[in-house]
């Protein structure tokens, strides 16, 4: 009988450490934080599109309308887009960046911070019209990109 006392006991205090280390592997590591170059990705560019104006003071000036959405899991109170203006041939022929979503550092009135699943967007009338486009420019011959984002804290 206290053989299999001691055997029983032997194999208790060698189980349960061996289940507690393996109960431990079979746990999923904690997710990395996110870099705010890696969380660009989640920032999705919707809807892009340049022309010239047709009208009014945007008669013959290009005009830029696109929205974001946050894709990821953290809130973002500042975002940057890089826009290329593209000729006939692909070719890069101006640049800018525009900030949509910003704490008001630029001047302007401040933007809400983008959620995770938020939308941003412009209204159907408002558009950026980019200063120093040239002529060579073929309309709707743009692409974007996120170039920056930063945290909300």
């Amino acid at each position: 009988m206290n053989r299999v006392v001691y055997l029983s006991l032997t194999l208790f205090l060698v189980a349960v450490p061996l289940g507690l280390a393996w109960s431990s592997m079979l746990k999923p590591a904690p997710a990395p934080l996110e870099t705010r170059e890696s969380y660009r990705d989640k920032i999705a560019i919707e809807g892009l599109f340049a022309v010239r104006g047709t009208e009014g003071k945007q008669s013959g000036i290009p005009v830029v309308w696109f929205r974001l959405r946050n894709n990821g899991q953290r809130t973002v109170d500042e975002v940057r887009v890089h826009v290329n203006f593209l000729n006939k041939y692909g070719d890069i022929v101006h640049e800018v960046d525009f900030h949509p979503v910003h704490t008001g550092a630029y001047g302007f009135e401040k933007v809400e911070p983008l959620g995770p699943g938020d939308v941003w967007q412009m209204s159907n009338i408002r558009y950026y019209m980019p200063q120093g486009v040239p002529h060579t420019w073929k309309p709707g011959a743009v692409t974007a990109h996120v170039e920056s984002v930063r945290f909300k804290e």
